[in-house]
Parts: C-alpha cells; structure tokens; sequence
C-alpha cells in the first residue's frame, strides 16, 4: 500500500451478476493529522507539500478558507492569481492523463510529440501560445479552438471515426463498449453545475471527519468532476442522452474542459465563506472536481491556530460507499471475474481517483 493510502474496491458476484459492492479508503486523513494545532501560516505553507497531486488547488484552497475562517476580504490580485494556478493545474493533469495514460489503456506507445507536449504542460501558464498549441496539436490534431468548433454529436463521431489522435481513438473505444444496446448503467445525481457559492456553504455543517469521508448533498451521494461541470453543455447533454453510461461523456467533458482552456475561453470555479465564529469554507473545482477546505482558528495573543481543519477531495465524492462507482457496478452482469475486473477498472478509470485503486472479490 502507498503511503498516501489508497481505494479498496471489492466486488460479490452471485448469480452472474455484481450483487455486492465495498468501496473502503486507507487514506490517511492528513489535515487532522498534520495541519491540527499548527500556526495558521505555517499550515498554509504545508498544505501544498502534503499532495503530489492537485497539490495547487490544495494550496488554493488552503488560503481561501483560512482567509474566511480570519474574517480576511480576497483582494482582486488574489482572485485574479488563484483561478490561474488551478488552470494551469487542470491543464496538467488533463494533459498528462491524455497523452500518457489513455496511450497505455490502448496499448499503444506515446508518440515523441505526445511526450513532449505533456511535459510542456508542466509549465504552462495560459500566456504561451506555442505550449498550448502543442498540446492541442497532440490531443486533437487541431487548434483548441477549431476543435471546439465541433458542437454536435456528429461532428464529434467524424472526429473519433477518424482516430488522428490518440484522445480520439480512446474515446472511440469507450463509445464502442458503451453502444445503446448496451445494458444501462444506474447513477448517482451530478452536483449542480451552478456557482458554487449558492449551494456550497449549506454543506458546512458537515464537519465530522466520518462525514467528510462520506460526502452527501441533500442527503445523498452525488458525482462531481468535468461532467458535472459542463452537464448544461448542450453537447454533452446530447452525448450523455445517447449513451447507457457516463463513461464516454466523462472523457468528453474533459476534453472539452482542457481545449477552452488552451483557448482561453475557460473558467475555474472558486471561492470561500465564513461559517461561524472563527470557521471558514472554501470549494475550488480542480481536474477531478470539488475540493472543500473547512477550518476553525483558535485566535491568540501570539496569533490564529489551527483548531480543526477537514478536506473533501474528488475522491472522496466519487468512490463513496453509495457514490458513482458503487452504483454504476450493482446489478452488472458478471458471469467472466475476468471481464467484470476490467470493466471496474475502465469505471475507476473513468472517475480518476487521486490515490491508486485495488479491486478484488469478496466471498458471499
């Protein structure tokens, strides 16, 4: 097991079919941990060297809510800077998990140039018109822009039927084990793609660390992520309509998230609210979706101390014990171990845990 921990999946198949499935996290729960009963500043630097991934967005959100938690305004640079660094994060990661990890789910090698553009990614900033468009050249065999110019299910199907790039034969390959006649998938709601700011803060009273394992939105598990973020996106409302699971539309919704943001067109979703006397909440949309941040400081003559400090990642959404993962495999034929193993894998895949996943069976 890394020391990070991971995701424990473990399926019970009866009668051909998934009747069982446990989804259990040996994450370590670092903010209790490592950050409780530290000075405010020093916490802060911390946050950030706590996470090898999405360790950006976790800074970002460090600072939002120990901002709100002190009674401390954003001031306009800060708003201006925040948004941009989780950018450039969401551009790595999708970069990265595009052109190096979907090659390696086709078993194919990744080309010279998809190497090259996802290490640019390490580095790119918004302003470097000739990183984004070798990234672009490598993901979509076109300009951001002109691939944004694709806006209807069909243009998208002649885009993958041609299969230029590696994107577009792996989103080909998802469509072709997702055809309609496919047995549909049952879900879990998708968090709201409004601002966050009008329905966030009501999740605040949710401040235990069980419950901030297993995050609910009125009372139930729900699914975050690109998808839920771009669902008004008439295109990937088309594409969720035509197709039994969300598989195909998830890997869509991140490759319509990087090409606005290669273009310039993107947004990142962020921000922060006073919760109580000395609490603060804060939510950034990252690469694999909301991460919330809730702190209490004690406040001192020698200065703000951390009190409390919980964190609910992605992950912590989407492999909830009745979140999108669970849901999805109940009820799923599985006469092959084998087939039914792969098909998990493909799910988990699909959600892009931030912490390695480990699936197996269960005895009845």
């Amino acid at each position: 097991m890394a020391l990070e921990g991971e995701i424990e999946v473990g399926l019970r198949l009866a009668a051909g079919r998934v009747a069982g499935v446990r989804i259990a996290s040996t994450r370590p729960d670092v903010a209790r941990l490592m950050l409780e009963g530290r000075e405010r500043a020093q916490a802060q630097k911390l946050v950030p060297l706590l996470f090898s991934i999405c360790g950006r967005s976790q800074g970002v959100a460090a600072e939002l809510a120990c901002a709100a938690a002190a009674g401390e305004p954003i001031d306009a640079a800060a708003l201006r800077r925040l948004p941009h660094a989780v950018g450039a994060e969401i551009v790595r990661e999708y970069a990265w998990r595009m052109l190096l990890d979907w090659p390696q789910a086709l078993g194919e090698p990744a080309s010279p140039a998809a190497v090259a553009a996802a290490r640019g990614s390490l580095a790119w900033q918004g302003d470097d018109a000739d990183g984004s468009a070798a990234i672009a050249e490598a993901v979509y065999g076109m300009s951001a822009t002109a691939w944004l110019a694709l806006e209807t299910p069909a243009a998208i199907q002649s885009w993958i039927a041609a299969g230029a790039t590696v994107p577009a034969r792996h989103l080909r390959r998802l469509c072709r084990d997702d055809e309609p006649g496919a047995a549909a998938q049952a879900t879990v709601p998708l968090l709201p793609a409004t601002d966050p700011a009008l329905w966030v803060p009501a999740l605040a009273r949710v401040d235990d660390p069980d419950a901030a394992r297993r995050p609910t939105r009125d009372g139930a598990a729900a699914e975050t992520g690109a998808l839920a973020r771009r669902q008004q996106d008439p295109l990937i409302a088309a594409w969720l309509a035509a197709h039994p699971s969300r598989v195909p539309a998830r890997a869509l919704a991140r490759l319509r998230e990087l090409a606005l943001l290669l273009a310039g067109r993107g947004d990142v979703a962020l921000g922060a609210c006073a919760v109580g006397p000395g609490a603060g909440l804060s939510w950034v949309e990252n690469a694999r979706g909301l991460l919330l941040h809730r702190v209490t400081l004690e406040r001192s003559a020698e200065g703000d101390r951390v009190a409390q400090w919980r964190i609910v990642a992605p992950t912590d959404w989407n492999f909830h014990p009745e979140g999108a993962l669970a849901v999805a495999l109940r009820g799923q034929i599985a006469a092959d171990p084998d087939q039914i193993k792969s098909h998990t894998q493909v799910l988990v895949h699909a959600l892009d845990p931030c912490v390695s996943c480990r699936i197996g069976f269960d005895d009845a």
